[in-house]
């Protein structure tokens, strides 16, 4: 069975809205996350060109659902408004004739939200963070050329006297030695830094460069001419990351990283089981007490936390996206109730128990999750909220 005209056309108006509404609320999140990283970052024009199609969907996965709610509230808002709804109900048809299939079609979006939520965490997020990543050498050089000094929460920091020419002169380096840990401070004449993307390096290349190493016996160096020094851009960058987070993952790879993460903790557990076992055997109680044992110990908890958040993903990534058939369940009977042709007026009066309902259930059933004390199927509490709250306005539609 196949919509009537009179639905056709309903289905048409909500189209059009939502298409023009999701695309103008992109462009407007995504210029405002560009103009962010514009002043956060120093990026240059070719970075952000790169960055448009990461942030749009990124931007898109939010505008998704608030979008077709607003073209619902227009819609159903001025057939209501029009009194289409009572010459329906006195022609003795029911007002669900004309719901139905925007019931239909906001479920079926539903299923390409879940994609473009999975989507934009584990290939826009990622991609975002490369291409600021591969551009750290234009932010370094920016924020140098304003302030004459560049840091990073990883202990990386270079200061400069002046940039002249994309030259670091009387160049002060500060960072942590990749082998030992230890601290190291370099002093040259001039230096210049680039990118080795394909092997993910910062490239410090020196001219008459000096320093030492603060360890037990405070190593000197001095490298008289050229010198070439590198360091992991993971460790020069603020946005690299060595581990790739469980928001990163997409669901198809979550399986797999669980798997991976459940092995190795059986692992280590069975180590930590030998050497309890060793030390009780043999009468070594020390071992019971071993640092090695507590680092263990760590290390499991660590993974098992990173588990509950790996498995809390999926159910995320789809209470979110059939977030879209919720807010217009309860959308279409609350803007007929209203009965108002005022645009804004409709959609505020609909969004409000969304805002003061959904999102405050699902942030503490995501924070209660993310620790382990609920389970993953809460993150669909406020879409289970949302669905009573339409069932009950939806009866009142229908019986007056």
């Amino acid at each position: 069975m196949f919509p009537g005209k009179f639905n056709r056309t309903i289905l048409w108006d909500v189209f059009k809205l939502f298409f023009m509404c999701a695309t103008a609320m992109t462009l407007v999140i995504s210029l405002g996350l560009v103009g962010q990283q514009l002043v956060r970052q120093g990026l240059g024009w070719l970075a952000v060109v790169k960055l448009l199609p990461y942030i749009s969907l990124i931007a898109l996965q939010f505008s998704l659902p608030a979008t077709l709610l607003f073209a619902v509230c227009c819609v159903y808002g001025r057939i209501s408004a029009d009194n289409e709804i009572v010459a329906l109900k006195s022609a003795g048809i029911s007002p669900f004739r004309i719901i139905r299939w925007i019931v239909v079609l906001a479920f079926l979006v539903s299923f390409p939200a879940v994609w473009i939520n999975d989507l934009a965490v584990s290939w826009g997020g990622p991609g975002m963070e490369r291409v600021i990543l591969r551009s750290f050498e234009e932010i370094v050089l920016g924020t140098l050329k304003s302030r004459r000094s560049f840091e990073n929460e990883k202990g990386f920091t270079i200061h400069v006297q002046e940039v002249r020419d994309r030259w670091l002169i009387r160049p002060t380096i500060f960072l942590f030695n990749q082998q030992t840990g230890d601290p190291m401070t370099i002093h040259a004449e001039k230096a210049k830094i680039s990118i080795d993307p394909d092997n993910d390096l910062l490239v410090i290349d020196l001219e008459n460069s000096y320093g030492e190493i603060n360890d037990q016996s405070s190593t000197r160096f001095r490298w008289p001419g050229e010198e070439r020094f590198t360091m992991p851009l993971n460790q020069a960058s603020q946005k690299a990351s060595s581990n790739q987070r469980p928001s990163q993952f997409s669901m198809n790879g979550i399986p797999m990283e669980i798997k991976a993460l459940e092995g190795a903790n059986d692992r280590t557990r069975e180590a930590m089981a030998v050497q309890a076992a060793v030390g009780l055997g043999l009468g070594r109680y020390v071992q019971l007490y071993d640092p090695k044992l507590n680092v263990m110990r760590e290390t499991v908890a660590d993974r098992q936390r990173r588990l509950i958040k790996l498995s809390l993903e999926p159910a995320r990534r789809w209470a979110l996206g059939f977030s879209c058939f919720f807010f217009v369940w309860v959308g279409v009977p609350m803007s007929i109730l209203i009965r108002s042709a005022d645009y804004a007026w409709t959609f505020g009066l609909c969004f409000i128990p969304i805002l003061l309902i959904y999102y405050p259930l699902f942030g503490l059933a995501l924070d209660r999750a993310k620790d382990g004390s609920w389970s993953p199927i809460t993150l669909w509490l406020g879409n289970g909220v949302l669905l009573v709250l339409g069932t009950i306005l939806m009866r009142r539609v229908l019986r007056h």
